[in-house]
């Protein structure tokens, strides 16, 4: 499949409880600047693995230099599926998890040491042994998108797709893409974030990039939706940068 376009390709990858419509404005925005192949991803959320290989295949399918973005726990995903791949040209991290080899989401959480009230939100509608969350559809808005409105809340809320933890969980062994790209790795911190605490998410991109390509911006955690014209400008700075 032949890339035409100067600009390189963007595979979009969602986080946990979203799926790739979470990406629609900042798609739009794209394809107007003339990105002409722009993938959202759809993640299963079922495990790791499966996650990493539906990114990779995605990635497969396009010719040419690909910038990869990742959402959240897409971010961990997009960490490994990006890894040892000569067309990845940059990395852009929203608000996102940036795991090291053997390193899962839950794990930095861990590691960090805070927790955030949300986290009382999850229901677990899968087993003791595997877990599998969803978050509280009356919470959602509170906090996963407090800075949208009600009515876009209620909508992210009701397409939620349930996350198994053998997908937050999860960990790839290959030294992930960030280390590789780090010269045109960006990362989008959300000062307002009740998912990920902003101190981490603010300690994750000092670990990936330099200070330049940090964005923080006062948003929560749903920052493509309710952002999507910064969230596009990084895009389009990491397509320029390479």
């Amino acid at each position: 499949m032949s890339n035409t376009h100067e600009l390189p390709n963007i595979v979009l990858v969602h986080g946990a409880w979203a799926d790739g419509s979470s990406w629609n404005k900042v798609i739009e925005i794209l394809q107007a600047e003339g990105f002409g192949t722009v993938v959202a991803s759809q993640l299963a959320l079922r495990s790791f693995d499966d996650d990493v290989a539906t990114v990779v295949r995605d990635l497969d399918l396009l010719d040419g230099p690909t910038i990869l973005v990742g959402h959240s726990y897409g971010g961990a995903v997009i960490s490994q599926a990006g890894a040892d791949r000569p067309d990845i040209a940059g990395l852009v991290f929203v608000a996102a998890y940036a795991p090291k080899a053997g390193q899962s989401a839950f794990q930095i959480n861990q590691e960090f040491g805070v927790e955030l009230p949300s986290g009382a939100d999850l229901i677990n509608i899968g087993s003791d042994t595997t877990p599998d969350f969803l978050i509280n559809r009356a919470r959602f808005h509170q906090d996963f998108c407090a800075d949208l409105s009600a009515e876009q809340g209620a909508v992210l809320a009701a397409v939620q797709k349930p996350t198994s933890v053998l997908s937050l969980a999860g960990a790839g062994n290959r030294v992930p893409a960030w280390e590789t790209h780090r010269a045109n790795t960006w990362y989008q911190v959300s000062s307002d974030d009740a998912m990920i605490h902003p101190d981490l998410e603010r300690q994750l991109a000092a670990q990936i990039t330099d200070d330049e390509r940090i964005v923080e911006l006062a948003t929560g955690h749903a920052s493509m939706v309710s952002k999507p014209a910064e969230i596009a400008r990084i895009i389009q700075q990491a397509a320029h940068n390479r």
